[in-house]
């Protein structure tokens, strides 16, 4: 599970609340396949509406971006567009598979890790400079 007092927080309030929403999402789906019987169709549900999340997340970022002309948004997006990539490969894995390991591996682990590193250096930069050109308050 997430404890959001470890997500890194960033000079944009409203990318931290993004990224709780995501941690939120991201701890539906770790006790949903800690249950003792996997209820599959719960678990659909909730992958999709976490890529649903992560594609919004992901495209509010990079139209902030864009409004400040961030110099580094191509890196950003291609960051982005990586891991949406991969969550619908694994999400379609699971949709052929039904494996729960891949899941915990992709979703509790590879994924968790890399958004709390994009978090605590891609977005706080982003942050930093959107929040130079924009009222944060």
């Amino acid at each position: 599970m997430i404890n959001k007092s470890t997500i890194p927080q960033v000079a944009y309030g409203v990318m931290n609340e993004v990224h709780d929403e995501e941690a939120n999402l991201l701890n539906t789906l770790e006790s949903l396949l800690k249950q003792e019987h996997i209820d599959t169709q719960a678990v659909d549900d909730s992958l999709q509406a976490l890529l649903a999340h992560t594609q919004v997340h992901f495209a509010n970022e990079e139209r902030l971006m864009q409004e400040v002309s961030f110099p580094a948004q191509m890196m950003h997006q291609g960051e982005h567009m990586r891991v949406l990539s991969e969550m619908k490969h694994i999400i379609s894995r699971w949709q052929t598979e039904q494996d729960t390991d891949l899941l915990r591996a992709y979703f509790l682990g590879s994924l968790q890790e890399w958004l709390m590193l994009h978090i605590s250096t891609m977005d706080t930069i982003t942050a930093q400079f959107i929040c130079a050109h924009k009222d944060c308050a």
